[in-house]
């Protein structure tokens, strides 16, 4: 572990203890490579701020279930915050915007036909994914549907990153295959 990485572990946990010194420290620290993941993927700096905010009031009440055999202390707030992004992003599809509902009724959206086709092509992806061998499933599952990164995968499966790389690229051939019949 480098000189940086046992900093931020020790203000982790003083930050645990309740001491704000030291969370502010580890803010100030880290906060710049957190916001920087949030405008990336939420391109809305106001949004963004938001999602900063949320994600170190979670940093703040969960930082004593930080373990640093899981990887690097900016690893786990970065995912905090990739998680919190992907909460706004699944609230913004959600949020009406009153203004624009004459331009969605005008829209080149979609028709009936349309919308039955892509039923059609969700059940076929349900059906082949069904079919998948069990492994190959879960790790398409997690890095396509609930956003994981190849990485955070790997952790989440106790498994080498080669062999998480291998187990999704071969889960997409058989997909493929499957999805092409």
């Amino acid at each position: 572990m480098d000189c940086d990485n046992e900093r931020l572990v020790t203000l982790l946990a003083k930050s645990a203890q309740g001491d704000r010194q030291s969370f502010a420290c580890l803010y100030q620290q880290t906060s710049a490579a957190v916001y920087g993941m949030c405008v990336h993927l939420l391109r809305n700096t106001d949004e963004a701020q938001d999602v900063l905010q949320e994600t170190y009031i979670q940093v703040w009440h969960h930082a004593g279930e930080y373990h640093a055999d899981r990887g690097t202390p900016i690893t786990w707030m970065m995912s905090i915050g990739r998680y919190r992004c992907l909460d706004a992003l699944r609230r913004r599809r959600h949020h009406v915007d009153f203004e624009t509902v004459e331009a969605i009724q005008t829209s080149e959206e979609p028709g009936p036909m349309q919308e039955t086709d892509a039923q059609l092509d969700r059940q076929r992806l349900s059906d082949c994914l069904k079919g998948l061998d069990e492994r190959y499933r879960a790790t398409i599952e997690m890095a396509y549907f609930r956003g994981f990164t190849h990485q955070e995968l790997a952790l989440a499966m106790d498994q080498p990153l080669g062999t998480t790389k291998s187990l999704v690229r071969r889960g997409l051939s058989v997909l493929r295959r499957c999805l092409g019949s």
